[in-house]
């Protein structure tokens, strides 16, 4: 089947990046430009230009025009981010993504009333206090992903570590498998969904780009919560990768 008009507007453009011609920071022509260049209609080019926006191929700065911007796609790659031998022997969950990449880690901690999906998956009433770990992670100088975590003050009390901004070598898991209540379990929850206007500035994306919207709940051997974590992650920095058996 033929590509449509502004596939090949968008292939050109990823050709012109990969020989070269164009490189990280590289401003691009104007769309009315680009639509003499290949003889285009403008709509047709606006419409190459979203693609490669939502590929995180090209950025929009207010009031400059359209940039290049280079970055790898990160590989989250599960179970295996998750497993005891990430987090058991003192490695961060997000060193399985990143794998050694530049990044930069801004945490908050403090006591929120829980909301109510998050009382009701970890067992408290709703409203009832919990801790809450906000993260927002940049790698290579580029927001990636922002996420919250929220932990019943009865795993705090016995891990008080998991309140620190920095809780030590493996994380909040460790910390929690120290005190005998490590998980065991995980089950995440994944949505794919454009970004509310607060979500996408928070994250500074790129006009039309998704997002996904990951949630996790870790559970012990017993079967109790003892997270939930929310995550939005710039679908165009990502790629999401599943192993399984048969």
């Amino acid at each position: 089947m033929a590509q449509s008009a502004y596939q090949d507007i968008a292939n050109a453009i990823r050709a012109d990046i990969a020989a070269r011609r164009l490189v990280e920071g590289d401003r691009l022509p104007t769309v009315r430009d680009l639509a003499q260049i290949h003889g285009a209609p403008v709509g047709t080019v606006a419409r190459a230009l979203d693609l490669l926006r939502a590929d995180g191929i090209v950025v929009s700065r207010h009031g400059k025009g359209l940039f290049v911007r280079m970055f790898s796609r990160i590989r989250r790659s599960s179970p295996g981010r998750l497993s005891k031998e990430q987090w058991g022997t003192g490695k961060a969950i997000q060193d399985h993504d990143t794998n050694g990449r530049l990044r930069v880690v801004h945490v908050v901690v403090g006591e929120v009333p829980a909301p109510q999906s998050v009382a009701d998956a970890l067992g408290v009433p709703a409203d009832a206090a919990v801790l809450a770990r906000s993260r927002k992670f940049a790698v290579e100088e580029r927001t990636v992903q922002a996420a919250t975590s929220y932990i019943p003050l009865e795993v705090v009390a016995k891990a008080p570590s998991v309140s620190y901004t920095g809780p030590g070598k493996g994380g909040i898991y460790a910390r929690m498998a120290e005190a005998g209540i490590g998980p065991v379990k995980f089950t995440e929850s994944v949505i794919c969904r454009m970004p509310t206007p607060a979500e996408a500035a928070d994250l500074n994306l790129p006009g039309g780009t998704p997002i996904v919207a990951i949630t996790r709940y870790a559970y012990t051997d017993a079967g109790q919560c003892v997270e939930v974590n929310e995550m939005l992650l710039d679908a165009s920095a990502y790629a999401l990768e599943y192993h399984f058996t048969a």
